[in-house]
């Protein structure tokens, strides 16, 4: 029992509403998503890594050579007759 400025209360008998934090859960994202999102970073990082392999290898698998065009006729082509 507490008494308080003459008002007594018995404070085993009042119901309380539980606390808010243990009836929620420890996290608001559901856990498939965070797998998920987990799942996307890895192939993103994987991605990131391959794509620079690729480009420190790229003198060795690419080639380039240089034809030069062919000369251009400055003659105008002849029409023939309808």
């Amino acid at each position: 029992m507490v008494c308080v400025a003459g008002v007594e209360a018995d404070s085993e008998a009042v119901q309380l509403p539980p606390d808010e934090e243990d009836a929620r859960p420890t996290s608001p994202a559901p856990r498939a998503g965070l797998l998920l999102m987990a799942l996307i970073l890895v192939v993103m990082a994987l991605l990131a890594i391959y794509s620079n392999v690729q480009k420190a290898r790229r003198d060795q698998i690419e080639t380039v050579t240089i034809v030069p065009a062919p000369p251009v006729s400055t003659e105008t082509p002849a029409v023939p007759a309808p």
